[in-house]
């Protein structure tokens, strides 16, 4: 058998094989091949991460032995009739979980098919994938750490399947964090001290692994003042709002620039078209005429200092500060039940103009958050895409699932592992602003980051 797992399940689909499951689909020849090439992979992948887990290696070996003795490669075109087709899904439901659905939309979305056959040809790859393991099991008298260590083997085999257009091999899919790492983020103290020089006069805040550093705002030039006395009056107002200023940099966050409060509260009733969001006089930052696309105004500048020592300059309204704050801080915890709470906007990652083409200005933000995820290597996210509501609806659903994707490409990129990200396109669905303003259109089309487990 090839050692290349995503290439041997491949080799079970011949050209006859694909006709026959196109008609037991109802589906073209092209659409199949296209839905098993994306399933394929990410049946791999949910195997991948429930194998590392406690009684992985285990449960692995037990369904490959029982897919392969059930003797399903023949049986593939018609899986549905045989008795191994509930079992499928219940597996898949069960490694999925939350995402299950979201596994059969990115099969259907890329091979534009319908969700029914997409869930089949999901159902009809896990069954492909577990007899291809149970066949190299069996030949090779593997035990359950021998079948474990071949599979981890494969890691990037799986990642270059989800991710064929990428421009280089990701090489460190199968890196793990270095000791010298894991030692800074457990033995680096509470409080960090650091020598401030006159011009980086500011505050510092240990938080998590790390600490903010809030510098002064420049001191306007003193008013005219009757009398000395009230000197001490302005000192106290200036530090109200140097402690305000703060406060409202590290707010709640559900309350998110250019995420709607009912975004955030009410997950399965989308705003109405007719509402008027919040956020279109929430949001701060101005709209770019020029460039039909919204400028965000991040605040006040601060330093965030990662666990591993690195530093970031960025607002304190920012998306790396929100994710920091959020993944440092405990007080913050993941809400496995209303899975819209949490979301965080990227402000400064655009795409062009009716294409999923990252701007060359969002490498930079893109960056801060790769370097951020690696200081929290436990941290898995899920990127989300968004359009506004003008064109077809099946398209802007497409792009927004295409930019999703890019984004995530350009974590992997960064050195982050596949297996660490999620993306979904949600297209003009959730939409956060009024789709009758440039404005409002402007905020609407967005990429935005979960994080699903700290």
């Amino acid at each position: 058998m090839k050692t290349n797992v995503v290439e041997a399940v491949k080799f079970c689909f011949t050209s006859k094989v694909i006709n026959h499951i196109s008609l037991a689909v109802d589906e073209s020849e092209k659409g199949v091949e296209k839905a098993l090439e994306k399933a394929i992979p990410l049946v791999l992948e949910s195997l991948m991460l429930r194998a590392e887990r406690t009684g992985g290696p285990e449960m692995l070996l037990d369904l490959a032995r029982e897919a392969y003795t059930a003797n399903l490669f023949p049986h593939l075109p018609h899986l549905e009739t045989t008795a191994w087709y509930a079992k499928g899904a219940s597996l898949m439901q069960n490694l999925a979980g939350d995402g299950y659905e979201g596994l059969i939309n990115r099969i259907s979305i890329v091979s534009s098919i319908r969700p029914s056959a997409g869930q089949s040809l999901l159902l009809i790859a896990a069954a492909a994938v577990l007899s291809v393991l149970g066949k190299y099991a069996a030949e090779n008298e593997l035990s359950q750490a021998e079948l474990m260590n071949w599979f981890r083997t494969q890691k990037a085999e799986i990642a270059m399947a989800l991710f064929p257009d990428m421009n280089r091999r990701p090489v460190d899919f199968n890196d793990r964090p270095d000791t010298q790492l894991n030692a800074s983020i457990t033995s680096r103290p509470a409080a960090m001290a650091r020598r401030v020089g006159p011009a980086e006069q500011g505050i510092w805040n240990p938080i998590g692994g790390g600490a903010t550093y809030t510098p002064h705002p420049e001191t306007p030039a003193p008013a005219p003042s009757p009398a000395a006395g009230f000197r001490w009056q302005w000192a106290v107002l200036l530090l109200m709002a140097v402690c305000l200023g703060y406060y409202f940099g590290h707010d709640q966050l559900t309350t998110i620039p250019g995420t709607a409060a009912a975004f955030a509260t009410a997950p399965t009733a989308p705003t109405a078209p007719e509402a008027t969001p919040a956020v279109a006089a929430s949001a701060k930052g101005v709209y770019d005429k020029d460039r039909d696309t919204y400028i965000y105004d991040t605040g006040q500048p601060i330093i965030l200092t990662l666990a591993n020592g690195t530093t970031q300059k960025v607002g304190a309204n920012s998306t790396e500060n929100r994710l920091y704050t959020f993944l440092s801080d405990p007080a913050f915890q993941v809400d496995s039940v209303n899975r819209t709470k949490g979301w965080i906007n990227f402000d400064r990652v655009y795409f062009e103009a009716g294409k999923a083409t990252l701007t060359p200005e969002s490498q930079l933000q893109l960056h801060n958050v790769a370097q951020m995820l690696k200081s929290f290597p436990n941290a898995t996210v899920k990127l989300g895409g968004y359009t506004d509501n003008t064109g077809d609806a099946a398209n802007n659903l497409q792009i927004s699932e295409q930019r999703a994707k890019t984004a995530a490409l350009a974590l992997v990129k960064e050195g982050i592992s596949f297996s660490r990200l999620q993306y979904k396109g949600y297209g003009s669905k959730y939409f956060v602003a009024d789709n009758t303003t440039l404005e409002g259109r402007a905020l609407n089309r967005r990429i935005s980051i979960r994080v699903i487990n700290k």
